[in-house]
């Protein structure tokens, strides 16, 4: 991916910046996945007694096989998914979002990992096709699942210019999901990038996310194979994706209720 394009997602894509981040982004590449038992999480500000007295998070996390045969799975550490909220912020200096009232929802869209208590996470990959499991313990879970669930009713396109890397547009839209938990949302996030040259590249993202209890479960659904100059973004297999959602809801309601 040219370097420009990557500086540009990392302000315009928001949460699918962790897709981008895990999967081959700059900062190192994650341990692979052990295909017999799920990554192990990291556990920020929690004690011993708080290990003891609830299961790992890591274990509510999906099987590897659950992503397909000819899927890569890699785990994904906080400290991976947090950096790239770092990027991000750092990247935001200087950055307009038009209209105004879209800035609280550009801005907010990205969780801060380290605000939780517990996070486990995975990535898994096929082709230029990569899906990020993420399960978040404690912490502003209802405040996350609203900013993502909000996005496209509070802005549904937004602009988004600055001196460094030109402009993005960015389109969040609602999509029908299954009832889950205490709530749950589906998006389309497609972002659309204007590159130094004045070509444009559009990348598709699917968006889930689902409240159960004091944990949320995300899953993000991002090909990078359009981010290229002139690229077209192929039509998401939501169908599919909305049933993977569903088992990953399900898959760590059962190990960890």
């Amino acid at each position: 991916m040219p370097p420009a394009l990557r500086r540009s997602l990392r302000v315009a894509v928001l949460v699918p910046l962790i897709a981008l981040a895990a999967c081959g982004g700059d900062d190192g590449a994650a341990e692979p996945a052990a295909t017999s038992s799920a990554p192990e999480s990291s556990e920020a500000g929690s004690s011993g007694a708080e290990e003891t007295s609830a299961p790992e998070l890591a274990s509510g996390l999906l099987p590897a096989d659950a992503f397909g045969p000819d899927a890569s799975v890699v785990a994904v550490t906080a400290e991976q998914l947090q950096q790239s909220a770092v990027l991000a912020e750092a990247d935001a200096a200087g950055v307009q979002v038009t209209p105004k009232d879209c800035s609280a929802a550009v801005a907010g869209a990205q969780p801060d990992f380290s605000d939780f208590d517990d996070v486990a996470a995975q990535a898994a990959t096929v082709g230029t096709a990569s899906v990020v499991e993420v399960l978040v313990r404690g912490g502003p879970v209802q405040e996350v699942f609203d900013q993502l669930a909000g996005a496209a009713e509070r802005c549904p396109s937004a602009q988004v210019t600055s001196p460094q890397i030109g402009q993005a547009q960015l389109t969040f839209e609602n999509l029908p999901v299954a009832d889950l938990g205490d709530g749950a949302a589906l998006l389309r996030n497609v972002t659309t990038v204007v590159l130094p040259d004045g070509t444009q590249a559009t990348v598709p993202t699917l968006i889930a996310a689902a409240l159960d209890g004091d944990r949320l479960v995300m899953l993000i659904n991002v090909d990078t194979g359009a981010a290229v100059a002139g690229g077209t973004p192929a039509p998401a297999a939501t169908d599919e994706f909305g049933a993977l959602f569903e088992q990953a809801f399900e898959v760590q309601a059962a190990a960890l209720d």
